[in-house]
């Protein structure tokens, strides 16, 4: 794998050149890393699981970021790789190629799979491992105790608020790395593991939820499906908000 990337790309299908696209522009919340062989993309958002814990546990950024998710990333459905710089094909060129693409795209449907090579992710399970449960062991002030602080007077409503704020940007982030873990372990493995680590206690239902999110970008399987099958391992509290939350969102799945 290349270790930077070029700042000018020449383009081989005209005389143009171009910078590669390697993270969100300012104004976005996601970008796209294209096939290097056909018109085939992906899209990568901000808060893509595995950019945020390659950014929260490696400390990558910009340009050693973009390396990293593009060496975890599964071949394209044509056999080729994703690449920032598009196999060295211009944005105007690259529209080109989508545009007679799309005239002789077929009905067929696409097979899923995973946008992820999950071989090389697992070479950082360890590594997300670690930081998912130093951060449970810190024992970090959690919802309730905040709201409980609050009620009890130890604190003025700017504080509580301030505290909001940085729980959640904090907590996000948890999340994050929690469900790149979870892609890595699969759906054969990962409830167990949450319950075993107590992973429910810190941060309530919602992190089955999470998972069962991760599970659908990794494994195709529709996040209530997972969940109505997950909820008959659970009983009392997490069962009924599990039930609720499918009979919310699946309109009584």
């Amino acid at each position: 794998m290349v270790d930077t990337f070029q700042k000018e790309v020449q383009c081989t299908l005209c005389p143009d050149t171009f910078e590669p696209l390697i993270e969100p522009e300012e104004d976005k919340s996601a970008y796209l890393i294209y096939c290097s062989s056909c018109s085939n993309y992906l899209s990568v958002s901000r808060a893509n699981p595995v950019r945020v814990a390659f950014r929260e546990v490696l400390g990558l950024k910009k340009e050693a970021l973009a390396l990293a998710l593009q060496g975890v990333l599964a071949l394209c459905h044509c056999g080729a790789e994703f690449n920032h710089d598009s196999g060295k094909r211009c944005p105007k060129c690259l529209y080109k190629v989508e545009r007679e693409a799309r005239k002789t795209a077929s009905d067929m449907e696409v097979e899923f799979s995973c946008p992820w090579n999950i071989s090389e992710l697992k070479k950082f399970e360890a590594k997300f491992f670690e930081y998912i449960f130093q951060k449970v062991e810190l024992k970090e002030v959690n919802l309730q105790q905040l709201i409980e602080k609050f009620e009890a007077g130890e604190m003025d409503a700017e504080t509580y608020m301030d505290g909001l704020e940085s729980l959640r940007f904090r907590e996000s982030a948890q999340i994050a790395v929690i469900q790149a873990w979870s892609m890595i372990l699969g759906s054969e493995v990962v409830f167990r593991a949450a319950e075993e680590h107590e992973l429910v206690e810190r941060y309530g239902t919602r992190i089955l939820v999470s998972i069962a999110d991760a599970l659908e970008i990794s494994e195709g399987k529709a996040v209530l499906t997972t969940l109505t099958n997950e909820k008959k391992n659970w009983d009392g509290p997490v069962e009924r908000e599990l039930s609720t939350f499918i009979a919310k969102i699946g309109g009584g799945f």
